[in-house]
Parts: C-alpha cells; sequence; structure tokens
C-alpha cells in the first residue's frame, strides 16, 4: 500500500500545470509511436507497387514472318499498361537514363531492337530467346531492387504472354495437327505410289498383250482374205470342176478347219485381252472398245466355224447340192474377210490406247513417287517431338523471352544496401541520447552577456564533437568489421560527420528551446523519419501523409546521399544533399542562437519549468 501511495504521490506531481498532463500523456503514446506508425507506413508496401515510378523503353523494330508483321515489342508494352504492378512511365532511352540518374524512376526495362527478330526465329531450325533488359541501381534503393526481383516471375509471364499471344498462337497453334497431316499425306501418297507402280506394270502388260493380238489379228485378217479369193475362184470355176470335186472336197476341208481353228484361237485371245483391260479400268474407252472388238471377233469365228462345220459334212454325193450353194459361201467368205479387217483395224486401236496409258501410268508413277519423297521431306523438318535435337529448341519454345537484370551500382549485400538508414537513426539517436547528459548551453555565459551565437554554438559544440568522434567509430567499425567498403570513402566520412553536426544541431534546439519536452519532440521526429524518410521501401509505397512530409525531413537527404556514396551514383546527388543538410545545420544553429538570446529574460516558466528531466 505504501508503493501504491507513493506512485500517486507522483502522478500527482503532474495534475498542475496543463503541459505536465501533457507530458504524462505523450509518455502513454510512445508505444503508439514506436508501433503504429511504423506499422502503418509498412503496412502494404507491395500494395502500393503501382505508384512506384519505372521507366519502359521499347526500342523494338517489327519482323516479318510468312508476310505477317510481328510487332512483339508493342505487345508486350500492351500488356504492361493491362497490368499495372508499377507506375510504368514509357518514354524513350536518353529520357530514362536522366531519370534513373536524378532518382525519378527506381529501376528502367528496355526492349532490344531485336526482340521481335528473335521472336521471329522460333518459326526456324535456329529459335533464339529474346531478351527483356531491367537496369537496377541500388543508388535509388537497396529495397525496390528487391522488390523488382519478387516481382520478376510476374513480369516474366507478361513477357511470355506478349511473345505467345504476337507469335506462338498465330504460328505454331496447329503444328501438331499439321506434323500429323502431313505424315499421313505422305504415307498416302507413299501407298498411292505403290498403286500407280501396279497400275504401271499392268498397262504394259496390256500393251504387250495388245501387240500379241495385233499379230495374230492380222493373220486371220490374211487368212480370211485368203478364204475369200478361195471361195470366189471356187466360185468360177465350181461347174469346171465340179466333176473334180471328189478330189478337190478333202483339201478344202482341210484348209478350212486350219481357218476354224485359227479363227478361235484368235477370239479367245481377244476375249482374254477384253477381260484384261476390263479388270484394270471397266469404264475405261478401251474396255468399251475391245468390248466391241471381242463382239465382232465371235461372230466372224461363229461364221469361220459354221462354215468349217459344213465343208466337213460335205460328201461326193453332196458335190452337186453344194454347187449351188458355193455362191453364199463366196458371201460368207467375204464377212468373213470384212469383219477380220475390222478386228486388226480395232486391235491397231486398242494398242495405241494402251500404249498411251502405260506412258501415262508411268508419269503417275514418277509423280507419285516426287509427291512421297517430298512430303517425307517436310515432316523430316518439321519438329518431331522425339528427337533429342529438339531439347534445346523445346527449351527456347518453352521460354521464348529471358529477363537480363543489371545493376548500375550494386549494393551487393543486404547491410551494405541498408546502411545509409541503420546510419542515419545512429546519428539521430545519439543527438537524443547527448543532451540527456550535456547542458544545452552555459547559463553564466548567457547571464554575462556573452554573444548569444557564441552561447549556442559553444552548448552545441561539445555534444557535435563526440557526435563526430562517435560516428567515425562507427563507421570505422562497420567498414572493417563487416566490410562496408564505399566506392566513395571520402564522401562516406563527410556525410557522416555532416549528419551528426546536422542531427546534434537540431536536438540541441529543441533541447534547448523546450527543455524535456523538446526530448520528446525528438522521438516524434524519429519516428516519422523511421517511416516517411525511405530508408527501407520507395516513399511511394507508404501512405499520402508520409509522402507528404518526406520532402521535409532531414533523414531524407542524409540516406540518400549515403546510398550515393555507399554503392555509387551521380555526384550531384550528395552536393544536393549536402548543401540541404548544411542549410537546415545553420537553421538550428540560428534558432538555437534566438532561444540563447530570448532566455536571456528570467521568467517563471525558467525558474520552474513544467517539465523536468
Amino acid at each position: 500500500m505504501k508503493a501504491l501511495r507513493l506512485a500517486l504521490l507522483e502522478f500527482r506531481r503532474f495534475s498542475q500545470p496543463v503541459m505536465r498532463k501533457l507530458a504524462l500523456g505523450m509518455i502513454v503514446f510512445v508505444p503508439l509511436l514506436y508501433g503504429s506508425l511504423y506499422l502503418w507506413s509498412n503496412w502494404d508496401p507491395y500494395g502500393g507497387l503501382d505508384k512506384v515510378p519505372v521507366a519502359v523503353v521499347n526500342e523494338d523494330q517489327p519482323a516479318t514472318v510468312d508476310g505477317k508483321q510481328l510487332n512483339a515489342g508493342d505487345e508486350f508494352v500492351a500488356q504492361l499498361k493491362a497490368t499495372p504492378i508499377f507506375k510504368w512511365e514509357f518514354v524513350d532511352a536518353d529520357e530514362a537514363k536522366k531519370g534513373m540518374e536524378s532518382g525519378e524512376y527506381y529501376f528502367s526495362i528496355t526492349v532490344p531492337s531485336d526482340f521481335s527478330a528473335k521472336l521471329a526465329s522460333l518459326a526456324g531450325q535456329s529459335p533464339e530467346r529474346a531478351s527483356i533488359d531491367i537496369t537496377l541501381d541500388d543508388a535509388n534503393g537497396f529495397i525496390i531492387g528487391m522488390m523488382a526481383e519478387t516481382v520478376k516471375s510476374q513480369l516474366q509471364n507478361q513477357i511470355n504472354t506478349a511473345a505467345y499471344t504476337t507469335f506462338a498462337t498465330t504460328m505454331f497453334g496447329s503444328l501438331g495437327e499439321l506434323h500429323t497431316g502431313l505424315a499421313d499425306a505422305a504415307n498416302g501418297a507413299s501407298q498411292l505410289a505403290s498403286g500407280s507402280a501396279a497400275a504401271s506394270d499392268g498397262a504394259h502388260k496390256l500393251a504387250d498383250g495388245l501387240g500379241t493380238l495385233d499379230n495374230g489379228s492380222s493373220q486371220v485378217a490374211t487368212g480370211a482374205q485368203q478364204v475369200s479369193d478361195g471361195a470366189n475362184q471356187l466360185n468360177g470355176a465350181v461347174q469346171p470342176i465340179a466333176k473334180f470335186a471328189q478330189d478337190a472336197l478333202p483339201g478344202v476341208q482341210d484348209s478350212m478347219a486350219s481357218a476354224a481353228e485359227v479363227s478361235g484361237t484368235i477370239d479367245t485371245d481377244i476375249n482374254r485381252v477384253k477381260d484384261l483391260a476390263c479388270k484394270q479400268d471397266p469404264d475405261g474407252e478401251i474396255c468399251s472398245r475391245l468390248t466391241g472388238i471381242a463382239g465382232r471377233a465371235d461372230n466372224v469365228n461363229g461364221t469361220i466355224q459354221g462354215a468349217n462345220k459344213t465343208i466337213q459334212s460335205l460328201s461326193p454325193g453332196q458335190i452337186g447340192d453344194a454347187a449351188g450353194k458355193v455362191q453364199q459361201l463366196t458371201d460368207g467368205a467375204k464377212q468373213v474377210a470384212d469383219g477380220a479387217r475390222q478386228v486388226n483395224e480395232g486391235v491397231g486401236t486398242a494398242k495405241t490406247g494402251a500404249d498411251q496409258l502405260a506412258a501415262g501410268t508411268d508419269q503417275l508413277k514418277t509423280g507419285s513417287s516426287q509427291l512421297s519423297s517430298g512430303l517425307a521431306s517436310a515432316v523430316s523438318k518439321l519438329p518431331s517431338g522425339d528427337s533429342a535435337d529438339n531439347a534445346a529448341k523445346a527449351d527456347v519454345l518453352g521460354s521464348p523471352v529471358g529477363v537480363n537484370t543489371t545493376n548500375e551500382h550494386p549494393a551487393g549485400v543486404y547491410g551494405r544496401g541498408l546502411a545509409p538508414f541503420f546510419f542515419a537513426i545512429a546519428l539521430w539517436v545519439f543527438g537524443l541520447v547527448a543532451f540527456l547528459l550535456l547542458r544545452t548551453f552555459n547559463a553564466r555565459a548567457a547571464a554575462a552577456k556573452v554573444n548569444a551565437f557564441t552561447v549556442a554554438l559553444g552548448g552545441w559544440l561539445p555534444a557535435g564533437l563526440l557526435g563526430i568522434a562517435g560516428g567515425l567509430v562507427l563507421y570505422v567499425v562497420v567498414d572493417v568489421g563487416l566490410g562496408l567498403k564505399p566506392v566513395n570513402v571520402l564522401g562516406t566520412i563527410g556525410m557522416v560527420v555532416l549528419g551528426v553536426m546536422c542531427f546534434s544541431a537540431i536536438a540541441h534546439f529543441l533541447r534547448l528551446a523546450l527543455d524535456a519536452v523538446g526530448d520528446v519532440l525528438i522521438l516524434v521526429l524519429l519516428m516519422l523519419q523511421l517511416t516517411a524518410c525511405g530508408g527501407l521501401y520507395p516513399i511511394e509505397t507508404a501512405p499520402a501523409f508520409f509522402r507528404a512530409i518526406h520532402p521535409f525531413l532531414p533523414m531524407t537527404y542524409f540516406v540518400d546521399a549515403l546510398r550515393v556514396t555507399i554503392s555509387g551514383g551521380v555526384g550531384w546527388h550528395v552536393a544536393r544533399d549536402a548543401a540541404i543538410l548544411g542549410a537546415i545545420f545553420l537553421i538550428a544553429v540560428g534558432a538555437s542562437t534566438l532561444t540563447v538570446h530570448a532566455q536571456r529574460r528570467w521568467n517563471m516558466m525558467r525558474l520552474k519549468p513544467a517539465v523536468e528531466m
């Protein structure tokens, strides 16, 4: 109970005046300042990437594939516009370079001039992977490079989508069907070549058979003419030689039997040739002609066979009766001769057609072979999908565009990239702690009417000198112990010295002017600067409040300058930041001078401060 009573007595000390109550309330809000402000500013930095300006340079030149123009660079730009991962700024190369140097753009994306041309090479036998160039600069912030790497996969998807949209879907959409169709066509052509070869052989056999038939039909025609001539002679001499018929009849019967035998053979040959031709081409002209010839040959053969039968049936006793029929025999023999001549002419025509058929099937066979070879060659030039030689091509087609990342001024490691931010925190906290131990001014000198500037400068100088020493110790330990290795050693040391001078001068003024309340304000300023100086994430990812106060915070310029001196970058950044920090230092010293001058007059607030440390 005594402990509780003592605690209440301590709280009662802050009951009057109002400033003491406010000071006590500020202590309650210290966790809120540390926790909520920092969480608020970094609650969703990736959700604010669409406010981070990034330069996009499209230098791509269109390419032509099979008469179609390929504009992959324009398609990629369209993909970026449709998906604003960052705040894309579409500029030319010079503007992008200047923007990177000034810090206007955090990084740049460049589409090279051969982007479409390399995508067009995917249609050939030697495909090349296209590329997109990303240029980072850790002088503009280390974390933004890591964020760019994090969203690199999304960027790769956009790039590949642009590539496939402009080329793959139009040029290779039916590649599998094309390969299958050509293979089927090659197989069909091969079968056609085989069939045409068989047709060619059959046509040659038909032509050879008709040649034989032509010779035989010529013999039939000659024999039939001889029979006709003999019949005429027989008719002219029938009466004179009737008495000799008994002696002549056997010879005539023998001749007629031979003619009947030859006629039967020819008739059989004609029908065999007709059957062969009609089997090859049932609806062809040759088949039609041979069918007519075969019909006439059947008629002639029937006539000859009938005549032979009649003659063979004659006997010497019938000679007298036969004399009257000799005229009929003469007429029939004439018809046989005429029919034989027609058969001979028809067979000659059929042979000519068969020769043409044989020549045509030879051409068909040759053309089919060429078609089969050509299609097989075309299939062999297409990706088969099974050949080991296609592995590299498949890899290019699977990821047609690569992303080349370069860093103009790489920080290298995480600690080196964040060193400017933590140096700023360390030097600012020094100013807060220093004046908890050191007096802000010499009251005796102020009362002795010493120049106010001298008193103010003398009040700051001990903390300033200690701060410079502490800053140099910090630099040496981090450089030697951790390997900071700044690209500009003297510039880094100079900025550390200037930074601790500026920060301690601000702390000196606030502590001098507001005493204990000044310490609270120093703490509040620390919290605001941690969240709004852009030391971790790009300030564009922070809420609007932090973006608004960003340009007015001294830590903003200290962090920016150290990034350049440690990782490299544009020198005028350092000069600008140093000038601003120097101006803030002079303003702080000037404000402290005015405060010293004002405090030469004593009042109740100075005799009994509302809040005491």
